[in-house]
C-alpha cells in the first residue's frame, strides 16, 4: 500500500507540474527564432513568427530550406524577397489562383498577417539557392533555351528573359528568381501566360502573376502575356530546361 501511495503521489505531482508548465508557456510571448517551433500549434494564443510557420507549415511542400522535392512545387530558396511578399499577398486576397492555389495556398495564406508575410519572405529569401548538377552544354535544347534567355527571339516579339530576371536568372526585386527552378513548374507557369483564358488549367483573371509594384504596364501581367504568347511549346520547354540548370 505504501508503494502504491508513493506512486500515486508522484503521478499527481507530475500532472500538476505538467499543467503548470503548459500554463506558464502559454502566457509567454512566442519566440521569434527556431528555439521552440513546436509552439506554433497554438495559433489562437499569439501571432506565430514567420520563420516558425516556414518550418512547421510551408516546409511540408517547399522544404525546410526552401528546396522542394516535388517537380510541381517551386523552390523558394534564394527567391527575391519582394516577389515572395507580392505572391503571398496575392494568394491571401485570392487574386492569384491555380489548381494547387485553391486547394492549398488560399487556405495557407488566408490567415497571414502582413508581418508574418514579411517574415516568411525574409526566411526563404535568405536560404541558400539550390545547387544544380552540371549538364551537357552541347544539348541542342539547352542551346536554344540559352539563346532565348540571353537574346530573346526578336523576330517573334520575344525579348530576352535576363532583361527582367537578372543576368544569371537570379531575379530582381519584384521579378522572380528563375535560376534552378523546377522545369515542370516553369513550363506550367509559362503555360499560364500563354493561355490566360484557360481557367480550368490555371485561373489568371487579368490581375495575377505580375508584381504589384509594376506601374508601367496595366493590367498586371500584360508584359508576360505578350511575350509568352509568341513562344512555341518547344521554346517554352527549351527555356524552362535551361533555367533549371542555372546556379
Amino acid at each position: 500500500m505504501k508503494i502504491l501511495f508513493k506512486r500515486s503521489s508522484i503521478a499527481i505531482l507530475l500532472s500538476v507540474a505538467i499543467l503548470a508548465g503548459c500554463t506558464y508557456f502559454n502566457n509567454i510571448p512566442p519566440v521569434t527564432t527556431l528555439e521552440n517551433p513546436s509552439r506554433s500549434r497554438t495559433l489562437g494564443d499569439y501571432e506565430v513568427a514567420g520563420n516558425v510557420l516556414a518550418v512547421q507549415v510551408c516546409a511540408a511542400c517547399h522544404g525546410v530550406n526552401g528546396q522542394s522535392q516535388s517537380p510541381m512545387v517551386p523552390n523558394l530558396a534564394g527567391q527575391q524577397r519582394d516577389y515572395l511578399v507580392n505572391q503571398l499577398q496575392d494568394y491571401r486576397d485570392r487574386s492569384r489562383s491555380n489548381l494547387y492555389g485553391v486547394q492549398y495556398m488560399w487556405g495557407m495564406a488566408g490567415p497571414l498577417k502582413d508581418k508574418q508575410i514579411q517574415e516568411l519572405a525574409d526566411y526563404f529569401s535568405k536560404q541558400a539557392p539550390i545547387k544544380v548538377i552540371k549538364v551537357n552544354s552541347d544539348d541542342p535544347q539547352l542551346a536554344r533555351g540559352k539563346e532565348i534567355f540571353e537574346k530573346g527571339i526578336p523576330e517573334q516579339g520575344v525579348i530576352q528573359c535576363n532583361s527582367c530576371h537578372g543576368q544569371n536568372g537570379e531575379g530582381m526585386a519584384t521579378f522572380p528568381r528563375l535560376a534552378g527552378q523546377k522545369t515542370y513548374y516553369l513550363i506550367q507557369q509559362l503555360g499560364v501566360w500563354q493561355h490566360p483564358d484557360q481557367k480550368s488549367f490555371m485561373q489568371v483573371g487579368g490581375n495575377t502573376w505580375a508584381p504589384r509594384t509594376i506601374t508601367f504596364a496595366r493590367p498586371r501581367g500584360v508584359l508576360m502575356q505578350g511575350i509568352a504568347k509568341n513562344l512555341s511549346d518547344e521554346d517554352v520547354k527549351a527555356v524552362s530546361v535551361y533555367l533549371s540548370t542555372l546556379n
